[in-house]
C-alpha cells in the first residue's frame, strides 16, 4: 500500500474526532501516502463560523494544508461545492440541491489528478462523500472503493436521496466495514439478499485504552468545582430539559456537558442561569481523558428516542467511560447496555434515580473485553481487511 485517501466529514484538526481520524494517524505514521478528503464544504462556508465551515477552513483546505503525524506528515484537502445551506433545504426540493452540488464537481476531474493519483484505497465515511463514489470508481478503475459507514444514511429520513444512493454504494463498494451489528441488522432489511451479494467485515470503533487508566491534573475548566462532577462528553447534542431537571433534583452534584454542538438561544440562556451545569463547547481529542477521569460519573443523555432512528450500538463513549473504570448512566439507548452493567433509563425519574445510585460507588468494573477494542488492534485489523480484498 502506497497511498490511501479517507473521504470524511471532519477537518483534520477538530474538537469531533472520529475513527477516521484514527485509521489516518495509523497509515500516516506506517509511511503511507495519506489524504485527508474532507467533504463536503460548500461555499457557504463563507459566511460560517462554525469550527467545521469558516473562510479559513474553506481558504486553506482548497489549497491543502499539511500535518506532522509521526515522523511523517498527512495532507487535509477539501472540494467546494455549491452545496445549499441547512435551512433553505427545508423548502428547496433535494433534487434542486444535488444537481447544485453534481454540478460543482465539473473541475473535480483537474482535482483529482492533482490530489488523488495512484491512490490504492479510497475509504468513503457515511456523508456526502457518496455523491463521488462513481466519479472515483470511473477516474481510478484499479483502486479499491470501500465505505465505512459511522452512521447508516438510511436511518436518516430527510437524506432519502442519498439513503437510495448509500444502498447502491454498498453492493457496488470492494469492501464495507460495518461498525456494529445494528448497522448490519438495518442494511440486511434494506437490501435484498445482502449477505450474497455485499462484501462485508465488522469492525467496530475503538478506545485508547492506556489513556484512561492514567491519573491527569484536573483540568483548568473544572479546578473551581469542588462538589461531585457528572459529565458528559460527545458530538451529539444531549436532551437538555433532562439535564435541566436533573440539575434542580441533584443540586450538589455538577452537571459539565462538553459538546460542540452550541444549544439553542433560550437553553442557552437557560444552563447560563443554572449554578450546576456546566457548558463546555467542545474540547480537544487529547483532552477527553483527562475530563473523563477527573469525573465522578459517566452520563450518556441521548434526546428521547433518538437511539431508535440511529441505530449506533454500544459507542465510543462507553468505551472511554468503562476503560476509566467510571459509573456510567444512560439515557435512551440501547438496551444491550444492561448486559454489560450499564443501566438504560427512559424516563427523568429513573435517570436521576441512578444517577444517585452511580455516585455512591467510586469505581466500576464492566464485563466487557475492552482488549478488542483498542484502537491499536482495530487499526491493525482494518489493514489486514483491506489489503485481502
Amino acid at each position: 500500500m502506497k497511498k490511501i485517501v479517507f473521504l470524511t466529514f471532519h477537518n483534520w484538526e477538530t474538537k469531533r474526532q472520529g475513527g477516521f481520524h484514527k485509521f489516518a494517524e495509523y497509515t500516516s505514521k506506517i509511511g503511507v501516502e495519506t489524504v485527508f478528503f474532507s467533504f463536503a464544504r460548500p461555499y457557504y462556508s463563507l459566511f460560517k463560523k462554525t469550527e467545521r465551515l469558516n473562510k479559513k477552513v474553506l481558504f486553506e483546505l482548497t489549497k491543502g494544508k499539511e500535518y506532522k503525524v509521526g515522523s511523517n506528515s498527512l495532507l487535509n484537502i477539501t472540494f467546494p461545492t455549491l452545496a445549499l445551506p441547512g435551512p433553505l433545504r427545508k423548502f428547496i426540493p433535494e433534487s434542486l440541491d444535488v444537481f447544485l452540488q453534481r454540478f460543482s464537481f465539473k473541475s473535480f476531474n483537474k482535482f483529482s489528478s492533482k490530489y488523488l493519483a495512484n491512490s490504492n484505497y479510497f475509504i468513503f465515511e457515511s456523508n456526502e462523500s457518496l455523491l463521488l463514489f462513481d466519479k472515483i470508481k470511473k477516474k481510478f478503475p484499479d483502486s479499491k472503493l470501500i465505505y465505512r459507514p459511522s452512521d447508516p444514511i438510511l436511518t436518516e429520513t430527510s437524506n432519502n436521496y442519498l439513503g437510495k444512493l448509500e444502498k447502491k454504494v454498498i453492493c457496488k463498494a470492494d469492501l464495507v466495514l460495518i461498525v456494529n451489528k445494528e448497522g448490519l441488522d438495518l442494511y440486511r432489511k434494506a437490501i435484498a439478499d445482502f449477505d450474497s451479494i455485499v462484501k462485508y467485515k465488522l469492525l467496530s470503533n475503538g478506545v485508547d485504552l492506556e489513556s484512561y487508566k492514567k491519573k491527569y491534573a484536573k483540568p483548568d475548566k473544572l479546578k473551581k468545582i469542588t462538589s461531585k462532577i457528572a459529565i458528559y462528553v460527545g458530538a451529539r447534542d444531549p436532551e437538555w430539559s433532562l439535564i435541566i431537571e436533573a440539575s434542580k433534583k441533584i443540586p450538589d452534584l455538577k452537571f459539565v456537558i462538553v459538546c460542540p454542538n452550541t444549544p439553542s438561544k433560550s437553553i442557552f440562556n437557560k444552563i447560563n442561569r443554572i449554578s450546576n451545569i456546566l457548558f463546555i463547547p467542545g474540547i480537544l481529542p487529547s483532552e477527553v481523558a483527562s475530563y473523563i477521569t477527573n469525573s465522578d460519573v459517566v452520563i450518556v443523555p441521548n434526546p428521547d428516542n433518538r437511539y431508535l432512528l440511529r441505530n449506533w450500538g454500544i459507542t465510543a463513549k462507553y468505551y472511554q467511560a468503562m476503560a476509566a473504570e467510571k459509573p456510567i448512566v444512560s439515557y435512551h439507548d440501547t438496551k444491550d447496555l444492561e448486559n454489560i452493567g450499564i443501566p438504560v433509563t427512559f424516563n427523568s425519574e429513573n435517570f436521576i434515580s441512578e444517577i444517585r445510585l452511580a455516585l455512591s460507588n467510586k469505581s466500576k468494573k464492566y464485563e466487557f473485553n475492552l482488549n478488542n477494542k483498542s484502537w491499536n488492534n482495530i487499526c491493525k485489523d482494518f489493514i489486514n481487511s483491506i489489503d485481502n480484498i
